[in-house]
């Protein structure tokens, strides 16, 4: 199976609950780190199958 990898930032609400929302996805880790910097986030990569990728619409870690 193909890995992709998602980019995600974790944003909190003043009342402290937190989710995970996914801003891309990307073929390679250092594609997806180069975005990150590009777009200055603070967020990770997570690697995530092809075919789990392109079936969910949203990702939950």
């Amino acid at each position: 199976m193909n890995i992709v990898f998602y980019l995600v930032i974790t944003v909190c609400a003043l009342t402290g609950e937190c989710s995970y929302t996914p801003l891309g996805v990307y073929q390679t880790e250092a594609d997806c780190n180069s975005a990150a910097a590009e777009q200055s986030v603070k967020g990770d990569c997570f690697p995530v199958e092809k075919s789990a990728a392109d079936q969910q619409p949203a990702v939950h870690f």
